[in-house]
């Protein structure tokens, strides 16, 4: 018996170059395509943070809304391709509006919550309610 070797590599070029620039189900011109950013969420001992990656979004389009237990955080990310009237070859990047919201402990003080944004990241601190900080007491021992 005589084992023979096959190269399959370019078959398998020839399968990727066809699919390679096939547009995505939500590539169409006149739809916008789901944009929804990554978020980190961080609890400290004073306060929780939320760390959302929003590139390219105007700090102005930005809205954060607490009410009762729940954070949302809305914002627009304009399409490009109409404004700058290029002629694009490809565009990966999502664009249009956006809301995620976040259930929060009942441990948060919604009274104080405080929002940053900077180079594409927006960070939102909210400080947990006095009574579920970590106390401490200076204990006196007598001997």
């Amino acid at each position: 018996m005589t084992l023979m070797r096959i190269n399959s590599l370019p078959f398998f070029r020839e399968l990727d170059s066809l699919f390679r620039d096939f547009p995505a189900p939500f590539e169409a011109e006149a739809t916008e395509r789901a944009l929804v950013p990554a978020a980190d969420i961080l609890e400290h001992d004073k306060d929780v943070e939320i760390r959302l990656d929003m590139p390219g979004v105007n700090p102005e389009a930005i809205e954060v809304k607490l009410e009762g237990e729940v954070l949302t955080v809305s914002a627009e990310r304009k399409d490009e391709r109409k404004s700058e009237g290029k002629g694009w070859i490809r565009q990966e990047r999502s664009w249009g509006k956006f809301a995620r919201s976040f259930t929060l402990p009942s441990t948060i003080d919604a009274s104080k919550p405080e929002a940053t944004y900077k180079n594409g990241v927006l960070v939102v601190t909210l400080p947990k309610k006095d009574e579920v900080l970590p106390k401490s007491f200076k204990v006196k021992v007598a001997a």
